[in-house]
């Protein structure tokens, strides 16, 4: 049975408040690099980890569009919050596959109860293309024992489970979810970019952890190769989306209130000038935009989601649904990528000297577009939309150790 969603705007209206006092403190805390725990605890006491989690499991029915379009109100706040939670969605949405399955019913009500996860799926440098080192091993006095190291480990400080791309000793992949406080995990703050510097991207150790049988998810042998694909960069488009809504904002308002003016300029008041006028009015119109293009890539991925859950589907009919999904994703991915970091580049063109005040932060938002975009670099996605028209052929499909590593020479 197809469950009800909320209204748009009643949904996001929940979280206004709350998001407003988090954008208070945003250029203060990127100044200090102060990690956002208390933010992050405020977002989980609201349920905004839940937003997909049915209502009778005490979350808020949100849909995977609507999801996206709250991502976007939350980046333009701080666009480091969405970009640390997107792996806590992804697994939320696993989970959702068939949430009456018991053990997903409990998971569910985890989340319901504010808990998140993190993420720890990429191979540390140096290693193969398709190698993945982190290692399940059975242990003689029962379940496992996990060993590895995995790097861009988003969200983990915020964190309370963590999903490991993993290994069986045979090879086979696993996926074992394990507390952040369990003894031999350790979480290392290491992410040293110039920006998205507050999504507590590190490192995470994994030293003779203790796995139960109950925390190893296994991946089925049968069905959809394609299943779930998309969701990720859709996360990040909504970040980048919100970065391009929050730039708009503080233009807007720094420009309604000056009054110092260019003897080259044409207002007695800059807001009345215009070469102002049309400076706002391309921010303005970068932002709409992709707040239209997100919502369509929204549309697109919660069909293929949709067909997946649907047990009437065949494989074929859910990975054809997921690579239109792909396609979509990709095609926002190229134009949104661009128009956001044009936009940023520019945004002090007509603000003057005093626009470069270190305690504005109107710098963070090019950093930390230009940091969204470099994940998963949008050139190659354009090379993948042409290949796709002009050849026929299908994205790749993701698999954990198969997305980056050092490709063998020959």
């Amino acid at each position: 049975m197809t469950r009800p969603h909320p209204v748009d705007d009643e949904l996001i209206a929940r979280f206004a408040p709350l998001f407003a006092r988090i954008a208070e403190g945003a250029a203060a805390r990127e100044r200090s690099r102060s990690l956002p725990h208390d933010e992050v605890a405020q977002l989980r006491a609201a349920g905004l980890g839940a937003l997909r989690v049915p209502v009778e499991l005490g979350g808020h029915g949100a849909s995977l569009r609507q999801l996206l379009l709250v991502l976007r109100e939350l980046a333009a706040a701080d666009s480091n919050l969405p970009q640390a939670l997107r792996q806590h969605f992804y697994q939320v949405e696993l989970l959702l596959h068939d949430a009456d399955d018991p053990e997903n019913r409990v998971w569910l009500e985890r989340v319901a109860a504010g808990d998140l996860f993190g993420s720890a799926t990429t191979e540390p440098r140096g290693s193969a293309l398709g190698q993945v080192s982190t290692v399940l091993t059975a242990h003689p006095e029962g379940g496992y024992r996990l060993n590895g190291r995995k790097i861009y480990g988003t969200g983990n400080a915020y964190a309370q489970w963590l999903p490991v791309g993993a290994v069986d000793e045979a090879g086979v992949p696993v996926a074992p979810v394990v507390p952040i406080d369990r003894a031999g995990v350790t979480i290392v703050d290491d992410w040293n970019g110039f920006g998205q510097r507050l999504t507590a991207t590190g490192s995470s150790v994994f030293e003779d952890v203790v796995v139960a049988e109950s925390e190893v998810r296994r991946f089925p042998t049968s069905g959809p190769r394609r299943g779930g694909s998309g969701l990720h960069q859709a996360v990040l488009l909504a970040t980048l989306a919100g970065i391009a809504e929050a730039a708009r904002r503080e233009l807007t308002g720094i420009l309604r209130a000056k009054t110092r003016v260019y003897f080259t300029g044409t207002g007695e008041l800059p807001r009345h000038d215009a070469v102002v006028q049309e400076q706002v009015g391309r921010v303005r119109a970068v932002a709409d935009a992709a707040r239209w293009i997100l919502d369509g890539a929204g549309r697109e991925l919660e069909q293929a989601w949709t067909r997946w859950f649907d047990p009437s589907a065949t494989p074929e009919e859910v990975d054809a649904g997921f690579v239109d999904a792909e396609l979509a994703v990709s095609s926002a991915q190229v134009t949104i990528s661009e128009q956001v970091l044009d936009a940023t580049s520019h945004l002090l063109d007509v603000l003057g000297a005093s626009s470069l005040d270190v305690e504005l932060g109107l710098d963070r938002h090019w950093r930390n577009a230009r940091a969204v975009a470099s994940h998963n670099p949008y050139p190659f996605k354009a090379r993948l939309l042409g290949d796709h028209d002009l050849n026929g052929a299908e994205p790749e499909t993701f698999a954990v150790g198969k997305d980056v590593g050092d490709k063998p020479a020959g």
